[in-house]
């Protein structure tokens, strides 16, 4: 259902929309997939599946297109050296600077199922003075409503909280023949939403942040998208706030706004 031709049409409007460049390696594998979108919505052919997305004539459609392009593979504690270096210096060199009364925000985009804010708010319940000191708000959004539902539910395989330390498992999660059950308490420190991180309207809403964590979503973009995006993170920084990517992508390499700082074993990225 699904030519080279059509599948370079739909890798445009992609594009265009959410900033995400697809390879042509990647032809077979997606068109699988949305040819299992089509038959899901009872297209009978690409022209008509295209021209409904093309003029929005379903806003689920293009929803559900952005969740089957959208890779989400992770885990609680990922990179756990980034989460040691906002709880250990990160955070306590705002708090010095930061009126008392302001909370501190924290972004994550994307979030994915959520093991990314939710490993920052255990790591905060686990550090337990932070907390005690000023109100935090973490915000996890994500371009996939499916994992954003998931997120939102907060069950877990094994797999996923592996790393979790014991003490904090057996505190906030209840296991069952299934998996792992986050309390409800815990689902409560995460506000996720729905938003493309392209839609610049959306991110001004979302306000001013402290801290963004973004890691190995650019990868997917190319140099154009990746330096909106930059700026768009920037413009949502505090004066002193940080932004932590991925431990193979590099900001400096997109724009030349961030100063770049070195804390334990990780590297993050200062609006001066």
């Amino acid at each position: 259902m699904i030519n080279i031709e059509d599948y370079q049409k739909l890798c445009t409007m992609i594009y265009r929309r959410a900033g995400i460049s697809i390879d042509i390696k990647k032809y077979l594998i997606l068109k699988a997939k949305v040819e299992l979108l089509m038959g899901k919505y009872s297209y009978v052919n690409f022209r008509s599946f295209f021209h409904d997305l093309r003029f929005d004539k379903n806003k689920e459609l293009m929803q559900e297109l952005m969740n089957v392009i959208t890779v989400n593979e992770t885990y609680f504690y990922r990179e756990a050296y980034q989460f040691e270096s906002l709880i250990q210096e990160v955070l306590p060199s705002l708090n010095e600077i930061r009126p008392t009364h302001e909370t501190f925000r924290i972004l994550c985009a994307p979030s994915s199922t959520g093991e990314e804010p939710y490993t920052i708010a255990l790591a905060l319940l686990d550090e337990n003075l932070l907390i005690n000191q000023r109100d935090i708000e973490i915000i996890g959004l994500d371009i996939d409503s499916t994992v954003i539902r998931k997120a939102k539910l907060g069950f877990y395989l094994p797999r996923s909280v592996q790393f979790v330390p014991k003490h904090l498992l057996s505190k906030y999660f209840t296991e069952n023949n299934r998996g792992f059950q986050m309390s409800d308490f815990m689902r409560s420190t995460v506000d996720f939403q729905v938003i493309n991180v392209m839609d610049k309207s959306a991110m001004k809403k979302l306000g001013k942040f402290d801290a963004i964590f973004c890691r190995n979503m650019l990868i997917y973009f190319d140099d154009i998208s990746r330096k909106e995006v930059a700026m768009t993170f920037y413009e949502m920084l505090k004066p002193k706030g940080v932004i932590f990517l991925g431990h193979a992508e590099s900001i400096n390499r997109i724009v030349s706004v961030y100063k770049t700082a070195k804390s334990l074993d990780s590297i993050y990225y200062i609006k001066e």
